[in-house]
């Protein structure tokens, strides 16, 4: 094995290594319970990575990978290599990191709180910095093997257990003891708030629903999965879907639009796609039936659901759809049983399932649009004929929690900017001190509490970071993702690959999607970043195979 393989191999283990602690160490840490969960999830994901760097860029001083990189530089030129090299999400995210040393650059006197963050939450350059750091080591060095997928879902076990828990108000580890009843609905898991916690769930959900939903039965050549490992599939997605419930937060509607809109797309290229995708609505629907069934059973003990999923709980033919699910599922199995001899999917058939998925998501969307103008038009009238479910289409200053004022109050800021910061922005988690100094009393006013983020990655970003920089960052995740869920089996160098390809990728699909009411936290976005790298490294396909 020459100097160059072995330099690789170091690098790829060193890489592992560090994946295995984020996705075993960094969701189950904590320190001082809730009180400074935010500052220790910042510590670690720092500590963990910063030693991860610090060792490639001892290997590769010892084993000669500079010298390496800067002949192949040499001899390419800078022009080709980069050609090579980088993708065009690549260069997104180079440019979203250049927007945001621009933007600390020219945050003047916040310059220091640019860097670190520390008025906000953690997520000034410093961090950043690690983020794309993280992004372009996975992409480059991450050697595949489905033990990586299967540790982080077996993570997922102890952090739903624990949510049960709290939505039982047990406290069993007592990271409430010190907390004001009245917020201890607010809090849960080892994650901290509930909006973050159904924001970490969303990863479970992804990968283990995508997993579940794509993976082939192992056909003795190691290209698919066991039945063992399905089921494990199927109950880690069980468990959080029960868990996404029971954070009692409303952004988990929109990891579930993105998740289930989303997966038909890869779900129907095969017949055994479009069967286990008809399974996974109904174990969902199934899981809101287990919750209401709880909710009957524990009253007085459950904290209780509230919004969505009290509306679809309580939707009176429930159980009769879920009957007609579970007998859909029983007769399409038990067709594919006795067609087995003859078994070969029908690709017109499968085509036309998706141009009819793709039409009735359509017709929802143009529904909802008409549902709010409706709604809008007679705001005292929707109230009493839609109820609670009015709330979500009536857009002001209350809507959301008070996301309706923050999210005006940051664009008429902004609006506000001269050029150069309309530009830049105002520098890496400046928000909270700005909108403090330029709104605190009108804010206190309407909300009653003081933002500090705009519960919105997109706005601030835009305030934050600027336009160039917010685009680049969403081009940058939503490329690689399309580019992910149009990959067929023979794109790629090993077809076991692929249900982790589109796994990674939705994974990235419904953070961003929640990401539109939610806030970038040390908390949850390293995942973000993680699923990114393995998206585009997948695509890139040059690791080692290890399966596993």
């Amino acid at each position: 094995m020459n100097s160059k393989r072995k330099l690789l191999n170091a690098s790829n283990v060193i890489v592992g290594l560090w994946l295995l602690a984020m996705f075993t160490i960094f969701p189950l840490v904590y320190n001082y319970y809730y009180y400074d969960i935010l500052q220790t999830k910042f510590y670690t994901v720092v500590i963990l990575t910063v030693l991860m760097i610090l060792a490639l860029i001892v290997i590769s001083g010892f084993g000669g990978g500079f010298k390496n990189f800067f002949d192949k530089l040499h001899s390419k030129g800078f022009s080709a290599w980069f050609k090579e090299e980088f993708d065009i999400w690549d260069i997104c995210i180079t440019v979203f990191m250049v927007m945001t040393v621009l933007s600390t650059l020219f945050a003047g006197q916040f310059i220091r709180q640019a860097v670190t963050g520390e008025n906000g939450r953690y997520s000034g350059l410093f961090l950043i910095s690690l983020y794309v750091a993280i992004y372009f080591i996975l992409s480059r060095l991450f050697s595949f093997s489905k033990v990586y997928f299967t540790v982080f879902l077996a993570i997922s076990i102890p952090i739903c257990l624990f949510g049960y828990t709290d939505y039982f108000n047990m406290d069993i580890l007592h990271f409430k003891e010190n907390i004001d009843a009245a917020q201890w609905p607010i809090f849960t898991s080892t994650i901290g708030n509930i909006n973050t916690y159904t924001a970490v769930l969303a990863f479970y959900i992804a990968i283990s629903g995508t997993l579940f939903i794509t993976s082939p039965l192992d056909n003795g050549k190691n290209n698919g999965e066991s039945v063992g490992k399905l089921i494990f599939y199927y109950l880690i997605m069980l468990m959080n879907f029960i868990a996404l419930a029971m954070g009692t937060s409303d952004n988990g509607y929109l990891t579930l639009a993105a998740f289930f809109g989303i997966m038909p797309f890869v779900a129907f290229r095969s017949m055994e796609g479009v069967r286990r995708f008809v399974l996974t609505i109904f174990t969902y629907l199934l899981g809101i039936r287990i919750i209401k069934l709880i909710n009957t059973v524990y009253s007085d003990k459950v904290l209780g659901i509230s919004g969505l999923y009290d509306f679809i709980s309580d939707f009176k033919y429930l159980d009769l759809v879920i009957v007609l699910l579970l007998i859909a599922v029983i007769a399409m199995y038990f067709a594919a049983y006795k067609n087995k001899k003859n078994a070969k999917d029908n690709e017109a058939l499968l085509k036309t399932f998706r141009y009819i998925w793709l039409g009735i998501l359509v017709v929802v969307f143009l529904g909802l649009i008409f549902l709010g103008v409706k709604i809008n038009s007679n705001v005292a009238e929707a109230g009493a004929k839609y109820g609670s479910l009015a709330n979500y289409f009536i857009f002001n200053d209350s809507w959301g929690t008070f996301r309706g004022y923050i999210w005006r109050a940051a664009i008429e800021e902004y609006m506000k900017f001269p050029l150069l910061h309309k530009i830049v922005g105002s520098g890496p988690d400046t928000f909270g001190i700005y909108i403090s100094l330029l709104r605190n009393e009108e804010m206190q006013t309407v909300t009653g509490q003081i933002f500090d983020a705009t519960h919105n990655e997109y706005i601030q970003f835009l305030f934050t970071l600027g336009p160039i920089a917010t685009v680049a960052y969403i081009l940058g995740l939503i490329m690689p993702s399309v580019k992910a869920l149009r990959t067929k089996v023979t794109d790629l160098r090993d077809s076991c690959e692929l249900p982790y390809l589109y796994a990674s990728a939705i994974a990235v699909i419904c953070y961003a999607t929640q990401a539109v009411v939610n806030l970038n936290l040390p908390v949850v976005t390293p995942l973000l970043w993680i699923f990114f790298g393995l998206t585009a490294a997948l695509l890139r396909d040059k690791g080692e195979i290890i399966n596993g």
